[in-house]
C-alpha cells in the first residue's frame, strides 16, 4: 500500500512500506536506491538530505532478480509470482552474464504483458543481455521440372527441356525474433531502462530454394532386319523422363513408330522420372534430373541403322531469400526509455 499524500510521515512508516534492515536510518530510502524505486518515487531525493514530504504516495515495488539463463520471461506473471500485482511498479535485475532468451521467433526474450493500472513503471537494470531467437534455415521455394524429350524416330525427337530457376521468398519462419515486447498498449505502463546492457533481436535465417531438375532427353530409335521381307524395319526410342519441381515435367513420348520403346514418366516434387524403358536395339530415354539437377541423355541404340539420343535439358539454378532481423525494442515503444 502506497504512503499517504499528506500529512507527517515517519521513519517507521517508510520502513513499513519500503523495508530495509534495522535499525532503520533515512539513508536506505534514497531514490534509486536498493529500497526505493526512483521510477515509481520520483521527487525522493538521490542523495544528501532528505524531504519527508518528497515520500508522499510512495510506493514499494516488487523486486525480482535473474539470476540465470532463462527464456520467454513474461514480467507481468513473474511479478503476481512473487506476490506483487499489476499496480505495483517492479524492479528487475539481470544478472552479469545471464540472457534472457527465447524458444521460438514468435516469442520475445522479455515482455510485459498486460493489465497493468495506470502509472505503473517497470525499471530494469539489464547487466546481461536480452536477445530475441534467430531466424531459422529452411529449403523450398517453387521451380518448374523440364518436359522431358521425345524419343527418336528415324530422323525425329526433342532434347529434354530445362528446368527453371528457384523462387519464393522467406516466411515468418525465417525473420529473427523481438528482444524486448511491450505489450500495453496506451500510457498506463512506463518501462525505464535504468542500464540497458545487451539488447538485440534474432538475426535473420535464409531459405534456400531449389531450382526445377532438367527433362531426360528422348531415346534413339533402332531398327531390324525382317528377314523375310528382306528389309529393316524401325523402332521408336524411349520417352525422356520429366524433371523435379513443385510443377514437375511431363514425361517424353516414345518414338511414334510401330514397334516403339515407352514414354517416359513424370517428374515428382524432389525426383526426375525415369526415361522409357528401351525397345529391341533403340535407345531409352534419359532420366529427368533432381531439383537443380541436368536430365540425362537418350541412349543410343544398338545394332542395325538408328537416329540418334537427343540430350537432357539443364536444372534450373538455385537462389535464396533472407528473412528479416528482430528488433531490440518492439511494440508500444513509445513508453520505453
Amino acid at each position: 500500500m502506497a504512503l499517504q499524500g499528506s500529512g507527517a510521515i515517519s521513519l517507521s512508516q517508510i520502513a513499513t512500506e519500503f523495508g530495509g534492515s534495522a535499525p532503520h536510518s533515512m539513508s536506505e530510502y534514497y531514490g534509486g536506491g536498493n529500497n526505493v524505486p526512483a521510477g515509481a518515487n520520483p521527487n525522493v531525493a538521490t542523495s544528501g538530505a532528505h524531504n519527508m514530504k518528497s515520500f508522499y504516495n510512495g510506493v514499494a515495488a516488487t523486486v525480482l532478480n535473474i539470476t540465470s539463463n532463462v527464456n520467454n520471461y513474461d514480467i507481468g506473471a513473474q511479478a503476481i509470482a512473487a506476490g506483487g500485482d499489476k499496480s505495483t511498479p517492479v524492479i528487475i535485475t539481470i544478472n552479469a552474464g545471464v540472457t534472457v532468451g527465447s524458444t521460438s521467433t514468435s516469442n520475445p526474450a522479455m515482455y510485459t504483458g498486460t493489465g497493468w493500472s495506470s502509472g505503473t513503471t517497470i525499471n530494469i537494470t539489464n547487466n546481461g543481455s536480452i536477445v530475441g531467437s534467430s531466424g531459422a534455415t529452411t529449403s523450398g521455394g517453387s521451380a518448374s521440372g523440364g518436359n522431358g524429350g521425345s524419343g527418336s524416330t528415324y530422323n525425329a525427337g526433342s532434347n529434354g527441356g530445362s528446368g527453371g530457376s528457384g523462387s519464393g521468398s522467406a516466411s515468418s519462419a525465417n525473420n529473427g525474433g523481438n528482444a524486448f515486447y511491450h505489450s500495453q498498449t496506451g500510457s498506463n505502463l512506463s518501462v525505464i531502462f535504468d542500464t540497458a546492457g545487451t539488447r538485440s533481436g534474432g538475426s535473420a535465417g535464409a531459405i534456400t530454394l531449389a531450382g526445377g531438375g532438367g527433362g531426360g532427353g528422348g531415346g534413339a530409335s533402332g531398327s531390324a532386319y525382317n528377314g523375310a521381307q528382306n528389309s529393316y524395319y524401325g523402332i521408336g526410342g524411349g520417352g525422356g523422363g520429366g524433371g523435379a519441381g513443385t510443377s514437375p515435367g511431363s514425361g517424353g513420348a516414345y518414338g511414334n513408330l510401330n514397334p516403339h520403346s515407352a514414354s517416359g514418366s513424370a517428374g515428382s516434387t524432389n525426383s526426375g522420372g525415369a526415361g522409357g524403358a528401351r525397345a529391341g536395339s533403340a535407345g531409352q530415354g534419359g532420366n529427368g534430373g533432381n531439383r537443380s539437377s541436368n536430365g540425362s541423355s537418350g541412349g543410343n541404340a544398338s545394332g542395325g541403322t538408328y537416329a540418334g539420343a537427343r540430350s537432357g535439358g539443364s536444372g534450373g539454378s538455385n537462389g535464396s531469400a533472407s528473412g528479416s532481423s528482430g528488433s531490440a525494442l518492439s511494440g508500444n515503444t513509445s513508453q520505453i526509455s
